[in-house]
């Protein structure tokens, strides 16, 4: 017999149950509250200095990239002006000015190293190294331990690379001046300026070596496309040839304008690509530091006796040649007869009342071999301290327009005649054959028709703001540089210096 109570369901008391389970869950949760307390009071500084160092280096980096923008333009500007021949200490001001003034702020400094301390350009003297610093103050981070105080750097290179060959023709001015009539052999005194550089004729003009033009005149690029400061006429470069095969054709054609027409222009070597080049930077003056001929810059050529004006006439067809010494000269005309030029430095400061040049040969046979004709328009130029030339500089002379009278009218074609320029190494103006004054407008005007071959003419033609006439045929070593300049080839002409200047450079940003 089964117990009466065996399958009976007990009361529970389930406010008791309830009340123990809800004290057990609360212990539970202040226990757990408690640890998360601690848990943040430990690591809160921590997180703090992980929300510091995000938010600290993000403005370090930023900082850096600013930095490092304005250094790569410190360095880039800085070469600039080395590329323009400017001196070191101009060139580590315009970096300093880079760097602070115009991009990273005063508190940013500079040390500009020409050239450059370290790195793959270490010690080449036509690249900049800018290392900049900027100071830091952390935001955060110093609240956590950090330093407050830290210094961004970073470190720019630029340097000048070669963009062209050597240099066998230079024009100068920006922005040649009129050229007025001239009196002389050649009949294209009446012609207007129609280009920084005019080739003219009916052959081509072939140049072996760079041609680079600072005329800022219009036209267009190699592609047509606007060039320079306008449509044009005038040009940057015109070549106008009297027949349509006539071209002028260089190693490279460099211009800061454009030119008239890109199928005028080719290259020296045949088959090669056109290497002409619109729209680019101005080059130095190869020349710039080339003192004036004194007998303490050259005491060895340059002899300061005064001979006064020489014109050499004769009407007889054998006479005794008339010898000439270096010194200082009024004029010096040859029409004809026979004349040997000593070699030395043949200062010139006056026009002939006769032919208004400084020097005129136009007659008979001439030998100036080893010599350079020093062109001055200064009546009372000093042979011993250079003055008032040696204080020209760089800047444009007063006067806006060439006057109406050549410097300098050779006819190089002389049958038995020679010209070659001073042959001295220790002399600054080694190569050299005419050298006018910087501040003189006036043209020079060479004449070397030969038909039986090139007459036998070589040397520098240095006229920083002059305008160089060259009617010719044959091939000639003689380096060019002057403020304008015209070539007119009738049968073919070729500048071929044994010695070319300085080529063209562009600036590149290497570290």
């Amino acid at each position: 017999m089964r117990h009466p109570h065996r399958n009976a369901t007990a009361p529970v008391d389930l406010t008791a149950a309830h009340w123990f389970w809800r004290q057990s869950r609360s212990a539970t949760r202040r226990r757990r509250d408690g640890k998360v307390l601690i848990f943040i009071a430990v690591a809160l500084p921590a997180l703090f200095g992980i929300v510091g160092l995000v938010f600290d280096a993000g403005l370090i980096l930023s900082t850096r990239q600013n930095l490092q923008h304005a250094a790569d333009a410190a360095a880039t500007a800085a070469t600039m002006d080395l590329r323009l021949d400017k001196p070191k200490a101009e060139a580590i001001a315009t970096a300093e000015d880079y760097l602070q003034d115009r991009n990273a702020g005063a508190e940013a400094l500079a040390t500009t190293n020409i050239p450059p301390s370290g790195g793959s350009y270490a010690g080449r003297s036509k690249f900049v190294e800018v290392v900049a610093n900027h100071p830091y103050r952390t935001r955060l981070m110093h609240l956590v331990g950090a330093s407050r105080e830290s210094q961004v750097t970073a470190r720019a290179v630029a340097g000048l690379f070669p963009s062209t060959a050597g240099a066998a023709v230079v024009v100068l001015d920006p922005n040649p001046p009129s050229l007025g009539a001239t009196a002389s052999l050649l009949d294209i005194s009446e012609q207007t300026t129609i280009g920084g550089l005019e080739v003219l004729g009916s052959a081509d003009t072939r140049v072996d070596g760079a041609v680079l033009v600072n005329t800022t005149w219009g036209g267009v690029d190699a592609e047509g496309n606007p060039a320079g400061s306008g449509p044009g006429p005038p040009y940057g470069i015109a070549c106008t040839p009297q027949l349509a095969t006539s071209r002028l054709l260089a190693r490279d054609i460099y211009v800061v304008g454009g030119v008239d027409n890109p199928d005028n222009y080719g290259n020296f070597v045949g088959g090669e690509k056109t290497r002409l080049r619109a729209n680019r930077l101005p080059v130095a003056d190869p020349f710039r530091y080339l003192p004036v001929p004194t007998s303490s810059s050259d005491p060895g050529n340059v002899n300061p006796k005064l001979w006064g004006g020489v014109q050499v006439a004769s009407l007889l067809p054998i006479v005794t040649p008339t010898t000439l010494e270096p010194g200082v000269y009024e004029w010096i005309d040859v029409i004809s007869g026979t004349v040997e030029f000593k070699p030395g430095i043949y200062i010139i400061r006056n026009v002939s009342p006769t032919s208004g040049a400084a020097l005129s040969i136009v007659g008979g046979t001439v030998k100036a071999d080893g010599v350079l004709f020093y062109i001055t328009n200064s009546p009372a130029y000093d042979p011993l301290a250079g003055a008032p030339d040696n204080a020209d500089g760089e800047g444009r002379p007063t006067s806006s327009a060439v006057g109406g009278q050549a410097s300098v009218v050779v006819n190089v074609a002389l049958p038995g005649s020679s010209f070659s320029p001073l042959q001295d190494p220790s002399s600054p103006f080694d190569g050299m054959l005419i050298y006018q004054r910087r501040k003189d407008y006036r043209p020079i005007v060479i004449s070397a028709q030969n038909l039986l071959g090139s007459p036998a003419f070589r040397g520098t033609i240095y006229a920083k703001w002059g305008h160089v006439r060259f009617l010719g045929d044959g091939a000639y070593d003689m380096p060019i540089v002057a403020g304008s300049v015209r070539f007119v080839a009738k049968l073919g002409l070729t500048i071929a210096p044994s010695q070319l200047l300085a080529p063209a450079y562009d600036v590149f940003l290497v570290e």
